[in-house]
């Protein structure tokens, strides 16, 4: 309908444009139709920079966005070298994530060689749990409630909405090179995502939604739903025993959020005290991890 109305506006202009013409002589014509053309060439420049800066992200720019801020996340931390926990960081992600509404991407999950408690996700399917995050976890259900809660951030596409609204990471999206791997855009958008993600955080709204969408995953996948709820009350205790966290700076209230959870498991009957939380499992699989350190 814009655009509709746009091309109506210049047919205007031109229309009229001819008429106040048909006055002079021929070279004044040309002189001043070409100074109107001028003109209407630059509104449709700036009417098309308007179209691009609101246009969705494809899902395509998004894989493309995801995998720079995922290798700049790698170049920081470093992969934890261990192929059978993270393999095993894998499945649970996996099985967690085949129950997301949103199925046109490829979920990624990478163990970060960190013993800080954390984990965040970028655009694309791309989910991080450092080994710090996964030892504050005392079973299978509770690795499952985080990871499904990164989940919930890329299916929710809280970064990529971010993204589309911020007038300074789209700069450059209108460019055919903008998305070229190692670009000077894409550089310069997975460095201000980083910093939205690492520094300040996601909005309060963005982390109950994924608390919601994560708890329903889980659930969906046959853990008990309280698994993120567990979690994050062992992380309020061991955050609180040490200087502020990356949680606490970056996120809402444990103690908001684990009411909110509440509320939608026995909202949605959710109160499943048979389904397994296969601590043997995870015990297994995560031996060789050493607890992580308080207040991190």
């Amino acid at each position: 309908m814009r655009t509709m109305a746009f091309r109506r506006l210049l047919w205007a202009v031109g229309f009229a444009a001819v008429l106040a013409l048909s006055g002079f002589a021929p070279t004044a014509r040309a002189q001043i139709w070409d100074s109107i053309q001028r003109h209407a060439d630059k509104v449709q420049e700036k009417a098309k920079k308007v179209q691009e800066a609101t246009r969705p992200m494809t899902v395509e720019e998004e894989q493309k966005v995801g995998q720079e801020v995922a290798a700049k996340v790698i170049a920081f931390y470093k992969l934890y070298a261990n192929e059978t926990l993270t393999r095993y960081v894998n499945l649970v992600g996996e099985t967690a994530a085949a129950q997301a509404e949103r199925q046109d991407i490829r979920y990624h999950f990478a163990l970060l060689d960190s013993d800080a408690i954390n984990a965040f996700s970028a655009p694309g399917g791309y989910v991080f749990i450092t080994r710090g995050a996964v030892a504050l976890c005392e079973d299978e259900s509770e690795l499952a409630g985080v990871l499904a809660h990164e989940v919930g951030h890329v299916a929710g596409k809280h970064v990529v909405h971010i993204v589309e609204r911020d007038k300074m990471l789209r700069a450059g999206m209108d460019e055919a090179s903008a998305y070229t791997p190692g670009s000077a855009y894409l550089q310069k958008m997975s460095k201000g995502i980083l910093k939205k993600l690492i520094d300040q955080g996601l909005a309060p709204g963005d982390e109950f939604d994924a608390d919601n969408r994560g708890t329903q995953y889980a659930h969906a996948a046959g853990y008990p739903a309280d698994g993120l709820e567990r979690f994050l009350t062992k992380l309020d205790q061991a955050t609180n025993q040490g200087a502020a966290s990356f949680w606490q700076r970056t996120h809402p209230p444990v103690s908001d959020r684990n009411t909110r959870l509440q509320q939608l498991i026995s909202g949605q009957h959710w109160e499943d005290t048979d389904r397994p939380k296969l601590p043997d499992r995870f015990a297994a699989a995560t031996a060789m991890l050493p607890k992580p350190k308080a207040g991190m």
